[in-house]
């Protein structure tokens, strides 16, 4: 049996960016990942802007990965209404995840224990943790969940309880090379609302020297109108952007991949005694434009730091825990409660979608504050404020220009 004073269970950008901190500050950590990095990890790729700014240390960091930056935004709504978007600024920061999460690992990996092992039990103890893997045991202080959208950890602790089918989303995706498949534009990512009449939403993400393309529906939605080979469904996502001339060459099915998504916000409870959640496996993904990668790290941030206040005064009760949701919840529990709500309003009613969209490519402050809500720029408060101080004005005072002038 080896002790750790915090395992972590997962080396993403959660687990990893949690890894940092608890190893810069002398914590023995343990980092359990079932996979060795590099390694794939299906995701679109793409990060706010913002993340610069929370994360400082990326900025140089970020120079070690090839990375390109999109600063056009393409709207379109399920009856093709149309918002084109350009930015004077960098929006938004695609990067391969297998280069991204390996770099945020090898941030860590100096100052902690690694262990490539999947893990098969977690026990909450009065004194210590327990982690099975399957040929080893370790104890420890307290355990950090950021073992993805399926964790074990969430399931062991009892914070995730009951069926997934309403809670999740199924993202189906490809990233080919550019010279597979392509688009014309290396800066500009293409969003659709709603995918062939349906409940969902498709994406097309440039990267430096890949592309990525994917369809993603609600669980449930999928499961009862949809089910069917996963593949055809994004094939016939990106056959139809062939025909529009938006895409040359051919998808590749060997790229291909499904993964599960939480879009239903953060779980009602990410602390428990001995345990917090972070990242996917708390539930922290925008439930609207479907970013997780800057919610993981903050949360894993978060998680770290409420773990150094346990370790130093010894008290790992839930109690003393949840001072870790008063944290995530005052930095992002706003925006993430907020895009549960649009996503119910929006993705269920094409119609509202559709008058948004036009409402956009009709009036250039919408426009903007739009493509800045959608990539991250703007929070939920900041886009609300900026609405009633820039979009609304315009847009009223052009519909009594028309009034008045027929």
């Amino acid at each position: 049996m080896t002790n750790f004073d915090v395992i972590v269970a997962g080396g993403g950008p959660a687990g990893a960016t949690a890894a940092r901190i608890l190893g810069d500050a002398g914590v023995s950590t343990l980092v359990i990942d079932k996979s060795e990095f590099p390694r794939d990890k299906p995701c679109g790729g793409g990060i706010s802007a913002r993340a610069l700014t929370r994360f400082p240390y990326l900025k140089n960091a970020l120079a070690s990965i090839p990375t390109s930056w999109v600063s056009k935004v393409h709207f379109e709504s399920p009856a093709g209404f149309v918002v084109d978007y350009r930015s004077a600024d960098p929006l938004y920061l695609m990067i391969r995840r297998c280069e991204f999460d390996n770099l945020l690992f090898s941030l860590a990996r100096p100052h902690v224990e690694v262990s490539t092992a999947l893990v098969r039990n977690v026990t909450v103890h009065p004194d210590h943790i327990r982690v099975a893997t399957g040929s080893n045991e370790y104890r420890a202080r307290m355990i950090i969940g950021c073992d993805g959208a399926n964790s074990l950890v969430a399931r062991a602790s009892g914070l995730r309880t009951g069926s997934v089918q309403s809670d999740y989303a199924i993202d189906m995706m490809e990233e080919t090379p550019q010279q597979e498949l392509s688009t014309a534009e290396r800066d500009r990512m293409y969003i659709y609302y709603r995918i062939r009449s349906h409940y969902g939403y498709g994406y097309v993400f440039p990267k430096a020297s890949h592309l990525n393309a994917g369809v993603g529906f609600k669980l449930d939605y999928y499961l009862s109108h949809l089910r069917g080979e996963h593949y055809a469904h994004h094939q016939a996502f990106v056959d139809d952007l062939k025909a529009k001339g938006l895409l040359t060459g051919q998808s590749n099915r060997a790229n291909f991949r499904a993964f599960p998504l939480p879009i239903t916000g953060p779980l009602a409870r990410t602390s428990a005694d001995r345990v917090l959640l972070a990242g996917d496996a708390g539930g922290f993904v925008n439930a609207l434009t479907a970013e997780g990668i800057y919610y993981a790290m903050v949360s894993g941030e978060l998680a770290a730091r409420a773990a150094l206040d346990a370790i130093r005064i010894g008290n790992f009760a839930s109690a003393q825990l949840r001072g870790y949701e008063i944290a995530w919840k005052r930095e992002i529990g706003d925006e993430l409660t907020n895009s549960v709500r649009l996503q119910k309003l929006l993705l269920a009613d094409p119609a509202r979608i559709d008058r948004i969209v036009r409402a956009a490519s009709r009036h250039a402050a919408l426009a903007d504050l739009l493509a800045r809500y959608a990539t991250g720029a703007l929070s939920h408060v900041q886009f609300r404020r900026s609405m009633w101080r820039r979009a609304l004005p315009v847009y009223v005072r052009e519909k009594t220009r028309r009034f008045l002038h027929g």
